[in-house]
């Protein structure tokens, strides 16, 4: 069947009644929404409503402005305190420098007393060496001298002319020269040992030198380096056990002092008048010049070359304890005089 057909059909098809009631049961179960009356506000009301909730939007307002301040200023510090930081850690960093600097200002100047210290020591090397040759010479020399007293005493007649007496005398003084050079040099290689033997003890002690010979005897290697080769009155120690006063020669003439004032005459030889400065130096000086070259300054004595500070006459009859006079109860003695006997 076609589909128009099939609508017809249904077009004619009879129409069913609708129950009774229907429609009364569907309105009952519609429910519809209430209506909302509206009224009018007055103006009254309005200035009301204002009134009371302004105290409540004034404070909260207020407030609000108080936390945003209080924000501010907060930022405001914590920027401060960041910048106040910076200079803090500047100052920090300078100390530390400071403090860098010192130290190695410290450090330069041991290092620059090492080297000096080192250079002495080569020195004090290199007059070992003069000396140990020097001293082979006065051997030869000795040597020399004795073969010719055993030739004079072989010869059993007098000399036959004044010619050959010259020629022995030219050659005792050669010899005796020689000698009296070779126990000068030595002397000088004492004295350099013993200043530098002050100056390592005041290295370990703050600056200060020893009071006597016997307090520096850890940093002195021997106690026969005390005997003047030229002092024949005196016999050097075997070692610092037996060391008495009877075993130095030698002056002690800046006990307790400073190398502030290096031209202190630290030790002085009374045979041979050589003078050792606090800085380590020995100075020959003749006895011609001895009232010239050294002065006394605040109870001390001054080596004065150039410094043009008046001599004092009792320069020459100085007196000094030699050793620790609390621990070998000494008196004052006088330096002893040269021999070459």
């Amino acid at each position: 069947m076609k589909d128009e057909r099939i609508e017809q059909l249904l077009r004619k098809a009879p129409r069913s009644s609708a129950p009774a009631g229907l429609l009364e049961r569907l309105q009952a179960d519609i429910t519809l929404p209430r209506r909302i009356e509206t009224r009018q506000v007055h103006p009254t009301e309005v200035l009301t409503f204002i009134r009371r909730w302004f105290p409540a939007v004034s404070f909260a307002a207020i407030f609000l402005a108080c936390i945003v301040a209080i924000a501010v200023q907060t930022n405001q510090i914590a920027g401060l305190k960041h910048e106040n930081a910076t200079p803090q850690t500047s100052a920090q960093s300078l100390e530390q420098l400071r403090r860098d600097n010192a130290e190695y200002q410290r450090l330069k100047a041991a290092h620059e007393e090492l080297e000096r210290l080192r250079r002495d020591l080569a020195e004090l090397q290199q007059l070992r060496t003069e000396v140990a040759q020097l001293r082979a010479q006065k051997q030869e020399i000795d040597k020399l001298r004795a073969e010719n007293q055993q030739l004079a005493l072989a010869v059993q007649q007098p000399r036959q002319s004044n010619a050959n007496d010259d020629f022995f005398a030219r050659n005792d003084n050669a010899l005796e020269n020689a000698r009296t050079k070779a126990e000068s040099m030595a002397c000088i290689n004492n004295l350099k040992q013993i200043g530098l033997a002050a100056r390592i003890y005041a290295t370990d002690q703050g600056g200060i030198f020893p009071p006597s010979f016997v307090a520096m005897s850890n940093v002195l290697s021997t106690p026969k380096l005390l005997i003047c080769p030229s002092d024949k009155a005196r016999a050097a120690a075997s070692d610092w056990q037996n060391f008495s006063a009877a075993n130095v020669s030698y002056e002690f003439l800046n006990p307790n002092g400073t190398d502030n004032e290096p031209q202190v005459i630290l030790a002085r030889c009374p045979v041979h008048r050589h003078v050792c400065t606090s800085d380590g130096a020995v100075h020959q000086i003749s006895p011609a010049s001895e009232a010239r070259m050294i002065a006394v300054k605040n109870g001390k004595l001054i080596f004065t070359p150039s410094i043009g500070l008046s001599p004092s006459p009792s320069v020459a009859p100085l007196t000094t304890n030699r050793i620790d006079s609390e621990r070998y109860k000494l008196i004052p003695v006088e330096p002893p005089k040269p021999s070459y006997e």
